[in-house]
């Protein structure tokens, strides 16, 4: 295997990029002498209120009262209740994007957010006046229809312009916007909604993917039934997502969105709204019971995208960025703040990989893409294609890839660099429950094969063992957990009301502490992270604990296998774990005891002999979650006989049966397991 320190990138002019000016003007501010990233993360983390005051005149937010303080002495304690970030500010969300000091005055008439249509046939431009007086329109009907601050505003909608609008709308009036995707099913979406209960439904008539189109009106009626029965649902307003397709299949008792916002006036009248006050709610994946119901604020999702976006990923208003997102997915919000940094936005509404690969990328190159986040997973698919060098000549202004939603492999970040050239990769991890990234990446630190780039300013990352100590700087394996608050901390579970599942989800394997349940290391010289793993899957064979990453990683050159799935088995007879792994072989392979022979020695000697899994099986398939995630803790639980119960989430639930097979596997069983999916 190569070395973890083997260096991909680096910038070619680090002095001018966002960070590196921020830190000098944090050296000039406060008399310091912080010489590097590692330095400028160790301050941001200790001096909680210093740090989070200059990100707040550095990054430029609009504020009607700007605040004297980020945070009291006292507060910066403890994680629980959730601290007051910035008290006495007073501020408005979508005015921080339609009102932004970021947007260069000349260009008034100029495109700032651009939607398109899978396959890149049907491309809209929006200005910055056109997108104020669209989202003035909404606003104010909203309002007249009865909506004010606190009640919800649900969407079943695609990442579109419209979709854009709402959310926009609803955060000048001080309402909650919720979201998810409309190719997510009836019962998925009401597990959610029926939870917050929302005045307003909205939600499009039609979709397309992969070259497929789907009415949607008829389910959203039937979710909008529900909600007016069971969670005194108002309205029901469809967009026209293919306007002559209207009429059939939507029959009654809904507004149309020009039905909806007729009469209404374009201007804007933000609410100036405390730090603190509820913007989005967002769902936990739900993988083994109902989702939880995160609810974000204006002001932390504001300051720390900011962050993330100016900081970590040096954007500005000359930039052009996409993340591929859906509107179930934390990554929406990412969608939707580029524009914080002056940004032009790009909101792509449809499949990646339609009509072709190389089309998708075509269409990235002629908006002029600068930064382009995504997953490993849709990286894996383009390396899957043979997608080559020569077919990414367009993006010739492309400046960093982010990657999120599963591990990326060392394989892959030499692929990526292969294919496209010299840009900043970073693989970020953080999650939903947190809206932005605990690790991720920084254009003043290089990037090393295998290994994100660095601990995410203001967030204190630190690697705990199974007893609580601090083990980061040996270089040992354990738990990700966040040591400080954080403004981005979500304020609640909706429906938590003594805030029982929100202490349990976070602070009761290390009390006080934040344990995000990822299995991480990070090494000492370089402070870069690698993720092995989501913490409760951990394995542990004799006593030997690693992460399923490592297994992967060990698996990455075998052009036989398309993907795999590590697992441990623990039974309640059982007087150790042992590990199980899985392979889907590509089309043309066969598994074969060859094949087994050549991975228990590929492990054994790229990690140890401990390492080797007990059996090693072929799967016809692999359970994923709706973000491209394996689901090893579910498929965990099930060959250890525990019940489960799989959410919606699931893109494959029928793939999951196929498991239980090995409930009663024994030592001497062999590698073929006893019946097909």
């Amino acid at each position: 295997m190569a070395s973890p320190l083997t260096k991909l990138w680096e910038h070619p002019d680090i002095p001018n990029t966002n960070i590196e000016i921020f830190r000098h003007l944090a050296n000039k501010r406060h008399s310091l002498n912080l010489r590097n990233y590692h330095d400028l993360w160790t301050w941001s983390t200790e001096d909680l209120n210093s740090f989070w005051m200059l990100i707040w005149e550095f990054t430029n937010v609009n504020a009607s009262v700007h605040p004297s303080y980020a945070i009291q002495a006292e507060q910066a304690k403890g994680f629980t209740p959730p601290p007051a970030w910035f008290p006495q500010a007073r501020l408005n969300f979508a005015q921080n994007i339609l009102e932004s000091s970021l947007c260069h005055p000349a260009q008034a008439d100029v495109a700032i957010l651009t939607g398109i249509r899978e396959g890149g046939h049907e491309v809209e431009q929006v200005s910055l006046p056109q997108l104020r007086r669209r989202v003035g329109l909404l606003a104010n009907s909203l309002t007249r229809a009865g909506v004010r601050k606190l009640d919800r505003v649900a969407c079943i909608g695609s990442n579109s312009v419209d979709t854009f609008v709402l959310f926009l709308a609803a955060a000048a009036i001080g309402a909650i916007f919720t979201s998810c995707s409309p190719d997510m099913g009836e019962k998925a979406i009401l597990d959610r909604f029926l939870q917050v209960k929302p005045k307003v439904l909205f939600a499009d008539d039609w979709i397309v993917y992969n070259s497929k189109q789907t009415s949607c009106a008829e389910k959203a009626q039937r979710v909008a039934c529900h909600l007016r029965s069971q969670a005194g649902l108002q309205d029901l307003v469809i967009f026209p997502r293919f306007p002559d397709k209207r009429g059939g299949s939507v029959r009654a008792n809904f507004h149309t969105l020009e039905s909806f916002t007729a009469e209404a006036s374009g201007d804007i009248q933000y609410q100036q709204l405390e730090f603190s006050h509820p913007l989005v709610i967002v769902y936990s994946s739900g993988t083994t019971g109902p989702p939880k119901c995160l609810v974000h604020t204006a002001g932390g999702i504001l300051i720390k995208q900011k962050v993330e976006q100016i900081l970590c990923m040096d954007m500005n208003p000359d930039s052009v960025f996409m993340q591929y997102t859906t509107t179930s997915w934390i990554m929406y919000l990412y969608a939707v703040s580029g524009l914080l940094s002056g940004a032009r936005s790009i909101l792509y509404d449809g499949s990646p990989m339609t009509p072709t690969p190389r089309k998708f990328l075509d269409v990235l190159a002629k908006q002029g893409i600068t930064h382009f986040g995504t997953s490993a997973h849709y990286l894996a698919l383009l390396e899957q294609a043979g997608l080559t060098h020569e077919d990414v000549l367009g993006l010739g202004k492309l400046k960093a890839i982010t990657s999120t939603g599963s591990v990326l492999t060392e394989a892959q970040y030499y692929w990526v660099y292969n294919t496209f050239g010299a840009i900043q990769l970073s693989s970020i991890a953080g999650g939903t429950d947190i809206a932005g990234a605990f690790v991720g990446g920084t254009p003043n630190l290089p990037v090393y094969a295998g290994w994100c780039q660095a601990r995410t300013l203001g967030m204190k990352v630190q690697i705990y063992s199974d007893n609580g100590e601090s083990i980061e700087a040996s270089g040992q394996a354990g738990e990700l957990v966040c040591t400080t608050p954080f403004p981005s901390q979500p304020i609640m579970f909706w429906g938590d009301q003594d805030g029982t599942r929100y202490k349990s989800a976070y602070f009761e394997k290390f009390p006080g502490v934040w344990a995000q349940g990822d299995y991480i290391r990070m090494e000492p010289n370089t402070q870069c992270i690698q993720f092995l793993g989501r913490s409760d899957g951990v394995l542990n064979p004799s006593g030997v604990r690693f992460g399923s990453a490592e297994i992967y990683q060990a698996l990455n050159e075998l052009v036989e296998i398309e993907d795999s799935l590590c697992i441990g088995q623990r039974r309640p007879h059982d007087r150790d774990e042992r590990v199980l792994l899985f392979l889907k072989m590509k089309q043309g392979h066969a598994f074969s005891d060859g094949l087994k022979t050549a991975i228990e020695s590929r492990i054994r000697k790229s990690l140890s002999p401990r390492h080797v899994p007990k059996f090693i099986f072929p799967t016809p398939e692999i359970p994923m979650t709706v973000n491209g995630k394996k689901t090893e803790l579910l498929v965990k639980k099930i060959v250890s006989g525990q019940k489960v119960i799989a959410s919606s989430t699931i893109t494959n639930p029928h793939a999951l049966k196929w498991y239980e097979q090995f409930i009663n596997l024994d030592s001497n069983s062999s590698n073929n397991p006893p019946s097909k999916l």
